[in-house]
């Protein structure tokens, strides 16, 4: 007597692909299955950061203030400061929880009493996951 036939029917999302693919499956019992993908989605895994950094500072030199771009690669405790030369704080611009992917924020050459600040060269230093890093950012009046 013949086996019945089994249909199965299983979603597969190929994440990172664009157009058609094709994949092999394998079953446990070796028997080995040819699948044409016809469409495939870029998930939202695909866009997101593989490490923290900094990605820019628009303009930079800048007056009177300047847009700081950043990535996340893990969601996460977030600081943003503003430092002079000597390691003083100057202003905090992002403090908080926030998601991995892509952030910007603004700075506008204020201190934390909301004076403008003196010419010159500052750092950017971002705290998150992972550790700290620092970004040059150059005021020009």
């Amino acid at each position: 007597m013949r086996q019945p036939l089994l249909l199965l029917l299983v979603p597969v999302v190929l994440l990172g692909c664009a157009g058609a693919a094709r994949a092999t499956v394998v079953h446990a019992d070796s028997a080995e299955f040819l699948l044409d993908i016809v469409s495939a989605v870029d998930g939202p895994s695909s866009d997101l950061p593989a490490m923290t950094r900094f990605t820019a500072a628009s303009p930079n030199p800048f007056n009177p203030g300047t847009t700081i771009t950043f990535e996340l690669a893990v969601a996460g405790p977030v600081e943003l400061s503003i430092h002079d030369l000597q390691g003083r704080l100057v202003q905090t611009i992002a403090t908080g929880t926030l998601a991995a992917g892509h952030h910007q924020a603004a700075w506008n050459g204020r201190d934390r009493s909301g004076q403008g600040v003196a010419s010159g060269t500052y750092l950017c230093r971002l705290v998150a996951a992972g550790g700290a890093q620092s970004l040059k950012l150059v005021l020009a009046k």
